[in-house]
């Protein structure tokens, strides 16, 4: 129901190929039930990168101690069931019902036009989001208590406002979700600042409160929340058997989610035009109108490997200079150089970073295409996957001890 808002909490887009769809994870699968350490991890399970830190995080918790991981995807809470005609159905549960409305809500009025979405987000999203915290922690308790709780998904921040379900709640979240909104258009300032207020007060709620990538909770910090509560669990890859290599006849790849503002499909559409030894993969397909050279769904990423440069194209706003994107870190681990835009530096990635405009796109790429050059670059690609394994990334995780 609430397929649009999901989109916006897209805000990492690699696209894992056309696989399971969120349709297909059956919601609240628990393994390993024993009476050892458990774990929660509560993620909205999509086709593109969002989909692959909560995985990671379940394989890291059973490699390190823990004996039952629940991977509870929370995409229908509002629902009778999480497929056929019980997704269709509200919950027997007064809170449920009205959640459920609420998204119908929002769904409806969101199909008369961008004014009337903004409008419709502005006045119910804050109402969504302390809702689905409500039923989430009535459906969880439920499972009895857990060790570890870590929510990796931005609908669902206002969890740690219901009564307590582990010992230890971590907030994972993949971006800051009420400026997403904002910088999107889909909030007015009012609608804004409620949905603002919802979240700092769970930021808060928190025992520890990370974000995907370490320049988010920078701003987080300069902009919105001074909590003393923030641990560093970013984002990782896994090193690749299949590696890029040279060709003086470089092409370029885009491997990515297509659906949002953040995207810059004017920007794609324009670098395409420029370039076109430039191939884009993901979805959703973009308008034909555009002209970009679209290759559907990759068959693996690996397809990534037959490309000498990775791309990533990003909106020009306050929330986006500060960004992330996944798909950076997928190209570094099959040693690709990654052209990013100039408004969004990130000294952490600037080894395997190559920084254009659409004006300098041309040189930037001719400059980097020297085999000495790519070479360098290369190397440097590997070293910043290397340091950014999930291994590494995901290390915080190895204490429990609740913040005083």
């Amino acid at each position: 129901m609430l397929s649009a808002l999901h989109h916006a909490a897209w805000t990492i887009s690699l696209p894992i190929t056309r696989g399971r769809s969120s349709s297909d994870v059956v919601i609240g699968l628990e393994t390993g039930m024993t009476s050892g350490k458990r774990a929660v991890i509560v993620c909205s399970q999509d086709p593109f990168a969002n989909g692959v830190k909560p995985k990671e995080i379940e394989k890291y918790l059973k490699s390190n101690g823990y004996d039952s991981v629940l991977l509870f995807n929370s995409g229908a809470i509002s629902r009778l069931g999480g497929a056929g005609i019980r997704r269709r159905l509200p919950g027997l549960n007064v809170k449920k019902v009205e959640l459920y409305l609420c998204e119908g809500l929002l769904v409806v009025l969101s199909k008369f036009g961008t004014s009337a979405r903004r409008a419709a987000t502005s006045l119910l999203l804050w109402r969504v989001l302390v809702l689905r915290g409500q039923v989430l922690g009535f459906v969880l308790r439920s499972r009895g208590n857990f060790d570890l709780l870590i929510c990796e998904s931005n609908l669902d921040t206002a969890l740690t406002l219901a009564d307590r379900i582990a010992d230890v709640q971590i907030l994972d979240l993949p971006s800051p979700f009420a400026e997403e909104q904002l910088f999107g258009g889909l909030l007015s300032q009012a609608g804004y600042e409620r949905v603002r207020k919802v979240e700092i007060a769970a930021y808060a709620a928190a025992d520890y409160l990370s974000f995907h990538w370490h320049t988010y909770a920078d701003y987080v910090r300069d902009k919105k929340y001074q909590g003393n509560n923030f641990l560093a669990l970013t984002y990782g890859t896994n090193p690749k058997l299949k590696l890029a290599k040279y060709d003086d006849h470089p092409k370029i790849v885009y491997l990515g989610f297509l659906g949002d503002y953040w995207v810059n499909l004017p920007l794609l559409a324009q670098l395409c035009k420029l370039c076109p030894h430039l191939e884009v993969y993901g979805g959703p397909e973009p308008p034909a109108s555009l002209g970009i050279n679209y290759k559907g769904y990759a068959p693996s990423t690996d397809v990534v490997a037959n490309y000498q440069f990775g791309l990533v194209t990003i909106s020009d706003d306050e929330l986006r200079r500060h960004s992330f994107s996944s798909k950076h870190l997928e190209y570094a681990s099959y040693g690709l150089p990654v052209l990013t835009p100039v408004w969004r530096k990130d000294e952490a990635l600037c080894g395997s970073s190559i920084y254009y405009t659409a004006e300098n796109f041309l040189a930037q790429v001719r400059g980097a295409s020297m085999r000495q050059e790519w070479e360098r670059l290369h190397a440097a690609a590997l070293k910043d996957a290397e340091r950014f394994s999930w291994p590494s990334a995901l290390k915080a995780l190895d204490f429990q001890p609740r913040p005083s």
